[in-house]
């Protein structure tokens, strides 16, 4: 009788240690579990402040952009979708998610973007593939607005600008060259 009590006492330390060993070995996923469960339940905002805690991380980021996005918080779920893309620009579900947001902003053109990138990276996606055909409909409907003539000009200007900039650092290394050849005069002074 004894003996069983020891084995049930023991279970007991085991089954509360695991979990604590593992919120301090692996605190990030320990963390990423509780925010996935309050996400699923709809906590959002809970959610959002655990993934907040280790955002740093690719999958944080992408958790945080997610749960930003079911708040409504379009402008921080877009930085985080972005800081996650920062660290794997080749995560289909992230620019999936980056696509639902620019949706939502009703900037059509750049979820038709991230709806592609989707769709390049995992071709079997049908929601990512439904969410183009609907942002092309709305992008179709609402085309961007034409682009400013005076926004051409300034743009004209500076490639002007960067183009005489190019053409004398051209100049300036061909002068450069021909002084090395003809090698610079030797003179006896050491200073």
């Amino acid at each position: 009788m004894k003996k069983r009590r020891w084995i049930l006492i023991l279970l007991l330390i085991l089954a509360l240690l695991i979990p604590g060993l593992e919120l301090v070995l692996r605190r990030n996923t320990a963390l990423n579990s509780l925010g996935e469960w309050l996400y699923k339940r709809g906590r959002y905002k809970e959610a959002g402040k655990i993934f907040d805690g280790y955002a740093e991380e690719e999958e944080g980021a992408a958790n945080l952009a997610k749960s930003r996005y079911k708040q409504g918080d379009y402008g921080s779920a877009a930085d985080a979708a972005e800081q996650a893309l920062q660290k794997d620009q080749n995560n289909a579900e992230t620019h999936y998610d980056k696509g639902n947001i620019a949706f939502m902003n009703e900037d059509y053109q750049s979820a038709v973007e991230e709806y592609e990138k989707a769709l390049l990276l995992n071709p079997e996606d049908d929601d990512a593939r439904e969410n183009l055909e609907l942002a092309l409909t709305k992008l179709d409907k609402n085309p961007p607005p034409p682009p400013d003539p005076k926004e051409d000009e300034d743009k004209k200007n500076e490639e002007e600008v960067r183009n005489i900039l190019d053409a004398l650092d051209n100049l300036e290394a061909r002068e450069r060259k021909q002084q090395d050849k003809q090698g610079t005069p030797k003179t006896d002074n050491w200073w």
